[in-house]
């Protein structure tokens, strides 16, 4: 059976639904196409036992395309700003959990050394280095000092990307801080002439699926989940896609697959080999729930450095930021590690990390391709990726550069279709 179509887009991530929203609104017939029986992609929430858990994205910073999607959806009423608790964050040390939610904190902070604390405050009068990228650890290091790197950025950039900051790209991972250098000659000045509005974290009630639940009802029409992309084949104008079996002849596609997916999939054995160039970082979600009158730290979350060598990444406060999700009585946590472990391991750190607590493992998920690494060559990369792949094909999704919630859906609505 042949089937044709002016658009087909693969993957129903958030990068997929900015796509489709896109040509909805424009008026592009199109189908989207998702190997799960439900739209979302990592976005994805359990409800256990009174608790509400997201196992993907934890939160979103608002921006004004991800609230005109939520409006176009019909659920813009159902946005939840975070807590001021939320505003309280953390650094787990040698001698124990250190606030650093202001600056101050770290310069008051007995955690950091006089010297390094003064080398903070001179990157100001640091003479700047040249335009080309190097590792997010050189870059930073040269600007405010080795100790500062590895016990407050490490942890930080770590929790975001879940790599080495001594392999990511500075002018990709840091891009306005590297340009910064370069038109201010400091980080601080940089920071100082691109002050912008605080960003606003939010969720959503019921947790992200509630945004796949409402994508589902509005494009029921377009969806074709639990649906297999098995080939695709450019040809001289468009291209064959095979889905299930049944093979679809289109103008455009729009890919927001991972590229190692894409590489399984796509005909052309150079861009296959292009696409595998790029690696993932793996990362397992454990949520926990917690006695809600301990004496347990509250706040956004706890972030660990690289050099303790915890098996545990970084600990996020779930109710505590988007209160109501979590049984009455209890608070619940998401716990972060690069690979499943024995529960008796997490809850050793966790004890040494939180204090003696009783804890419950609620659930656990685990993305072996989590995280896309931007790696030195990234940038280089990508530019020749955008000149490999074939003519009406167009690409969104993490993997292009930003991985937060808004810009992923920004990297498939902007596409000019």
């Amino acid at each position: 059976m042949t089937k044709k179509i002016p658009l087909l887009i693969l993957g129903a991530g958030i990068a997929g639904m900015g796509a489709a929203w896109k040509a909805k609104t424009t008026g592009i017939e199109f189908k989207i196409i998702d190997i799960s029986d439900h739209a979302g992609g990592m976005m994805q929430t359990e409800y256990v036992q009174g608790h509400t858990l997201d196992q993907g994205p934890n939160s979103c910073v608002q921006s004004p395309t991800y609230l005109n999607f939520l409006k176009y959806l019909g659920i813009s009423n159902q946005v939840v700003k975070a807590s001021a608790q939320g505003k309280k964050r953390y650094i787990f040390q040698k001698n124990g959990v250190k606030s650093v939610s202001a600056f101050k904190d770290i310069l008051l902070g007995n955690w950091i050394s006089t010297g390094g604390k003064l080398r903070l405050l001179i990157e100001p009068f640091r003479k700047k280095g040249t335009a080309n990228d190097e590792t997010v650890y050189d870059f930073l290091k040269r600007r405010i000092g080795k100790e500062a790197v590895k016990l407050l950025v490490d942890p930080v950039l770590g929790g975001i990307y879940a790599g080495d900051i001594k392999k990511l790209s500075a002018l990709t991972v840091l891009h306005s801080m590297k340009i910064g250098e370069q038109r201010y000659g400091s980080l601080f000045r940089t920071l100082l002439n691109n002050r912008s509005a605080s960003r606003v974290i939010t969720n959503i009630q019921g947790g992200f699926s509630t945004i796949n639940y409402a994508f589902e009802a509005k494009f029921k029409d377009e969806c074709l989940l639990g649906h297999r992309v098995e080939c695709i084949t450019p040809l001289t104008s468009g291209f064959e896609v095979v889905v299930n079996g049944t093979r679809f002849l289109c103008d455009r596609i729009v890919s927001t697959l991972p590229t190692h997916v894409l590489a399984e999939i796509i005909s052309s054995s150079s861009l296959k080999s292009h696409l595998n160039k790029l690696s993932y970082a793996p990362l397992c979600a454990s949520s926990y729930s917690l006695d809600k009158d301990h004496s347990a730290i509250s706040g956004f979350g706890i972030l660990i450095p690289s050099t303790l060598k915890k098996t545990i990444k970084g600990i996020l406060f779930a109710s505590d930021i988007f209160p109501g999700r979590a049984k009455d009585g209890e608070r619940n946590m998401t716990v972060f590690h690069s690979t499943p472990q024995n529960e008796d391991s997490i809850n050793s750190e966790l004890e040494e990390i939180l204090g003696t607590q009783q804890t419950y493992l609620l659930a656990q998920k685990t993305w072996l391709n989590a995280i896309p690494q931007f790696e030195i060559g990234f940038q280089d990369w990508k530019q020749h990726l955008y000149k490999t792949i074939p003519e009406g094909m167009f690409l969104a999704g993490n993997y292009l550069g930003k991985v937060g919630v808004s810009d992923v859906l920004e990297s498939g609505y902007n596409l000019r279709l």
